[in-house]
């Protein structure tokens, strides 16, 4: 793992158990509050192992304590991994949500900020698919009411008057009340001679 790249090396020469034993270097969508989880947990980690270990190395408990282990991991792993998330999520009284569930919402996130196909495909790789028919298939269904706004958006000039208002309106609506003041003094910066 390397966060400042944002690239992780799923590749089973390091020890690492992917399915099918593919190899792939895939990343991380730079979503600030997921990067600074990642580099939180990278700083404790790395603190408490050999520089050789797993960025996500296995926990050993002993007697309710647990400490992190350069051993390499055993073979029921992925299970170990969900139990402890499963402890996490009951400690601060949240639903359990599978670590499947965290690469699917990831997926998914990625896929509808994706713009071009070229940006789609690469989501698809990133997630290790053969074919980009696997992501489509599994995470790109769309709802009905989702099928009829977007084929709503090709007609009626959408492309040409209410896409460009529309995408301007969100963008606005997605500002905190700090950042749509720096961007109206931005604009009237812009706009004055």
């Amino acid at each position: 793992m390397n966060v400042e790249e944002r690239t992780v090396r799923q590749w089973p020469s390091l020890g690492l158990r992917t399915k099918n034993d593919k190899t792939a270097t895939t990343y991380l969508l730079e979503i600030p509050d997921l990067l600074t989880t990642v580099t939180s947990w990278g700083a404790f980690a790395r603190a408490r192992m050999l520089s050789t270990a797993m960025w996500y190395p296995p926990v050993i408990s002993h007697w309710g304590e647990q400490e992190v282990s350069a051993a390499p991991p055993r073979r029921h792993r992925n299970m170990n991994v969900a139990r402890r998330i499963r402890g996490l999520f009951e400690a601060v009284g949240l639903s359990y949500k599978s670590p499947q569930k965290f690469r699917h919402g990831h997926a998914v996130y990625a896929l509808q900020q994706a713009r071009t196909m070229t940006d789609y495909k690469a989501v698809s790789m990133s997630l290790m698919h053969s074919d980009i028919r696997v992501t489509d298939s599994i995470y790109a269904p769309l709802a009905s009411n989702e099928v009829k706004q977007r084929i709503d958006g090709l007609t009626d000039g959408g492309a040409e008057k209410g896409t460009a208002e529309n995408s301007l309106a969100r963008f606005v609506d997605s500002l905190s009340d700090a950042e749509l003041s720096q961007t109206l003094i931005a604009v009237a910066d812009r706009l004055s001679p």
